[in-house]
C-alpha cells in the first residue's frame, strides 16, 4: 500500500491544516501589526484566553507567521512554566531578535519564531548559523529585561522593522512579574515601539486578582468550540488538499462526534484518514470506523486526566451534569444542584471551577463537557 501522510493533527500544540474559525482574531493581529507598522503607535496587547485544546498557541504561531509573511518581522516566543521565571527567557531572546534585525535584510527576517539563543541558518543565510549570547551591561538600566527590550526596539526602529512577542501559557506567570514586565511596555508607550504583544493563558487569567492594569486594557479573545460549518471545513479542506475527499456524510457524522472541539475535530479527521487507507475517498464507513478509535483514545487520554483533575466534591458535580444530560439531554446549574439536593448557591462555585479549568463550558444556562462524549464516559462510571 502506498504511503500517504496524514493532513489531520491530533496534537496539542500542532498546527491544524486548515486555521478555520478564528478569522476575527487574526484580524485583529493584523489591525494591530498594521498600528505598528504603518501608523507609528504601539497597539494594544492581544490576549487570547480559552481551554486547553480550542487552539491558543496555534493561535499564537499564527501571528507570528503573518507577522513575518506580511511585515518581515522577527517573533520573540516565550512559554511561562510552572514555578519558574518567564523574563530571564524572556530577556536572552530579545537579546537574539536584537541580533538577527541588525544583521538581515527583511527578506532574511521571514524565519520561525526565536525560541532560543541560536539561530540558524533559514535567519541568517544560507549555511550560516551563530551562537547568541546575553549582553553584559557595566551601566545603563538596571533592570536588564528592560535594557534587552529597549535596545531591541531601538534597533528595529533604525531598521525600519519591529517585533511581535508572544507569550504563552500565562496562567503559570506570577502576578508581580508580569506587572513588572507590562508596566516597562507601558512607561514606554510615548516612545510608539514597534512592537506587538500577544499572550495566551487559560480563562483564569482574566480573574481580577490575577489581571495586571497593562492587560486588562488590551484587546481580549476568547476561543471555543467551533461551529458546525467551520467544523465540516476544517475536516473537508485537509482532505480536499491532501487528495483524498471526505464524502458530506462522513464530514457529517465525525462533526458531530467531535461536537467542534478542535482537537477532537484533528483526532476524528485523523482516524478517518487511516481508516480509509487505500480509499479514494474518505466515506461514511470511514467515519464511523474513526469514531470507534477516536473515543477510546479519548477515554484513556482526556477523561481520565480531567476526572484525576477533580476534587471529590467536583467529581460529584460531574456525574450529576453527566446523568442529567444522558438522562434529558441537558444540563442546567439549577438543575444540577436540584440532582445534588443542594441550593443553587451552595455549588455554584464548584460550577465556576469546573469551568475554569476547562473541564465544562457553559451556553447560556445549559452546562455540557467541552470534550466530546465524555458526558456518558463519565455517567457510566
Amino acid at each position: 500500500m502506498a504511503r500517504s501522510t496524514n493532513p489531520y493533527r491530533p496534537g496539542f500544540n500542532a498546527a491544524p491544516p486548515a486555521f478555520v474559525g478564528r478569522e476575527r482574531l487574526l484580524g485583529a493581529v493584523r489591525e494591530a501589526l498594521a498600528v505598528a507598522a504603518l501608523d507609528g503607535r504601539t497597539p494594544r496587547p492581544i490576549i487570547i484566553t480559552g481551554t486547553r485544546g480550542v487552539g491558543k498557541t496555534v493561535a499564537l504561531g499564527e501571528a507570528a507567521s503573518v507577522a513575518a509573511v506580511e511585515h518581515g518581522w522577527p517573533t520573540v516566543h516565550v512559554e511561562v512554566r510552572p514555578g519558574r521565571d518567564f523574563t530571564p527567557l524572556l530577556t536572552e531572546r530579545l537579546h537574539a531578535a536584537r541580533h538577527v534585525l541588525e544583521h538581515t535584510t527583511v527578506d532574511d527576517r521571514r524565519h520561525p519564531v526565536i525560541t532560543g539563543g541560536k539561530l540558524g541558518a533559514s535567519a541568517l543565510g544560507v549555511g550560516a548559523e551563530v551562537e547568541v549570547h546575553l549582553e553584559r551591561h557595566g551601566s545603563g538600566p538596571v533592570d536588564p529585561l528592560e535594557a534587552a527590550l529597549g535596545g531591541t526596539m531601538r534597533v528595529a526602529m533604525e531598521e525600519g522593522s519591529g517585533l511581535v512577542i508572544t507569550i504563552d501559557e500565562v496562567q503559570y506567570a506570577a502576578r508581580a512579574e508580569l506587572a513588572g514586565f507590562t508596566a516597562i511596555l507601558q512607561e514606554r508607550m510615548a516612545e510608539n515601539w514597534p512592537v506587538v504583544v500577544c499572550v495566551a493563558g487559560l480563562p483564569s487569567i482574566r480573574e481580577p486578582r490575577r489581571v495586571v492594569t497593562y492587560l486588562e486594557r488590551g484587546e481580549w479573545h476568547e476561543l471555543g468550540l467551533l461551529s458546525r460549518d467551520e467544523t465540516e471545513q476544517a475536516l473537508t479542506e485537509p482532505a480536499v488538499d491532501a487528495g483524498r475527499p471526505m464524502e458530506p456524510d462522513a464530514a457529517r457524522e465525525l462533526a458531530t462526534a467531535s461536537g467542534g472541539y478542535p482537537y477532537a475535530v484533528q483526532l476524528y479527521g485523523h482516524h478517518a484518514w487511516r481508516a480509509s487507507s487505500g480509499a479514494d475517498r474518505i466515506a461514511l464507513d470511514h467515519a464511523l470506523a474513526a469514531g470507534e478509535a477516536a473515543r477510546r483514545e479519548l477515554e484513556e487520554g482526556l477523561y481520565v486526566a480531567r476526572w484525576n483533575d477533580a476534587s471529590e466534591r467536583e467529581r460529584e458535580y460531574l456525574v450529576a451534569v453527566a446523568r442529567l444530560i444522558v438522562g434529558t439531554g441537558q444540563a442546567t446549574g439549577g438543575a444540577v444542584a436540584a440532582e445534588l439536593g443542594k441550593a443553587s448557591t451552595e455549588v455554584s462555585y464548584l460550577r465556576d471551577r469546573l469551568l475554569k479549568k476547562g473541564t465544562l463550558y457553559s451556553e447560556g444556562s445549559r452546562l455540557s463537557f467541552i470534550t466530546p462524549g465524555m458526558a456518558a464516559w463519565v455517567a457510566g462510571l
